[in-house]
């Protein structure tokens, strides 16, 4: 099973327990909230959205046999690249009362505080459990499931192949977003510290300052590059990514997205 049919499983999953135990005559019509950091809400409208990640859902759903508008249809809600804006989105999803929602790493924290009873499937949390989402990744416990691509246990290996790419003395760059790469962060420092290997940190807020960290690594004339901070990446339009030929010939590891589907 891909990944797509993996997420559409977990998302119907959840709601099976609730259907047989109403036993109801009339089919319920499920409610499926998906709540994404960067997309517009108008592009995951409907049974044939323009957003990638929403129509690979989708696609997952019906591989399992399950059709739009007979088992179950999508409330979705776009943050835009706009930080400021999941919270309230999140609490919008509780207020409909949505029998699950669907959302990616950096709307998870609003989701948290937004509800403890509402199912949440992950579409790839870093760190669910440092993060303080589940319990342990065997039993998670609470109202939150889904995939994790366990980040910090794969910091060293990352920093690992860079040095092979990327031998010598010369510092490895690291950008991180403190809002989602801190932990990864810490991990790093702790995998450098082992091995007594230097890293530059290049700490970023928004979109704005990338270029500019980018010309800091180029300075200190860095070996290699390690990004923890996918999202803001993604939210920069391409005619902004001049930074691009600056990271020339040195290697660089990317942690997140910087050209899938946005989440």
């Amino acid at each position: 099973m891909d990944r797509r049919a993996f997420i559409g499983s977990l998302a119907l999953a959840t709601l099976a327990v609730p259907r047989a135990a109403r036993a109801q005559p009339a089919r319920k019509v499920f409610r499926i909230g998906i709540l994404s950091s960067l997309t517009a809400t108008s592009d995951m409208v409907g049974p044939q959205p323009r957003s990638p990640f929403v129509n690979a859902l989708l696609r997952g759903l019906r591989e399992l046999g399950y059709v739009y508008g007979e088992h179950f249809v999508t409330e979705p809600r776009g943050g835009e690249g706009k930080w400021e804006r999941f919270p309230d989105l999140a609490a919008e999803l509780v207020r409909l009362r949505v029998d699950v929602i669907v959302s990616g790493a950096p709307t998870l924290p609003a989701l948290k505080q937004a509800t403890s009873t509402i199912p949440i499937v992950m579409t790839g949390a870093s760190d669910p459990v440092g993060q303080g989402f589940v319990q342990s990744l065997a039993r998670p416990g609470g109202n939150f499931t889904g995939l994790s691509t366990q980040g910090p246990e794969t910091t060293g290996k990352r920093l690992e192949l860079l040095k092979e790419l990327a031998p010598g003395a010369a510092p490895v760059a690291v950008l991180w977003d403190r809002r989602m790469g801190l932990l990864s962060w810490q991990a790093a420092e702790a995998a450098a510290r082992e091995r007594g290997w230097k890293l530059l940190s290049l700490e970023i807020r928004d979109a704005g300052p990338i270029e500019g960290a980018f010309n800091a690594a180029t300075g200190a004339r860095v070996g290699a590059l390690l990004v923890f901070a996918g999202p803001l990446l993604d939210v920069q339009p391409p005619e902004s990514r001049s930074w691009l030929p600056r990271a020339g010939s040195r290697p660089c590891i990317p942690s997140g997205s910087m050209s899938r589907p946005a989440d």
